[in-house]
């Protein structure tokens, strides 16, 4: 499940990748249309419905957090 998460994650923007920790927002390598982007895409690449009350600066701030709240999704 990591590993499809991952994957996604380096469709979206291979610099997400670069380092987990750090701030993808305050570095300017994701902007809110890359995060509803990226959205469309682990929804489709898993089929599921985010919900929108997920999608929130700190849930996508790291790619350690967007890893953890996808976990967090599908795991149920």
């Amino acid at each position: 499940m990591k590993e499809k998460i991952l994957e996604v994650l380096r469709e979206v923007n291979e610099e997400i990748l670069e380092d987990t920790e750090r701030d993808l927002l305050a570095t300017g390598i994701l902007d809110s249309f890359d995060i509803v982007n990226m959205v469309v895409e682990l929804e489709e690449a898993f089929d599921i419905v985010i919900d929108v009350d997920l999608v929130t600066p700190d849930n996508f701030r790291t790619a350690d957090s967007i890893i953890n709240v996808m976990e967090n999704i599908i795991k149920g």
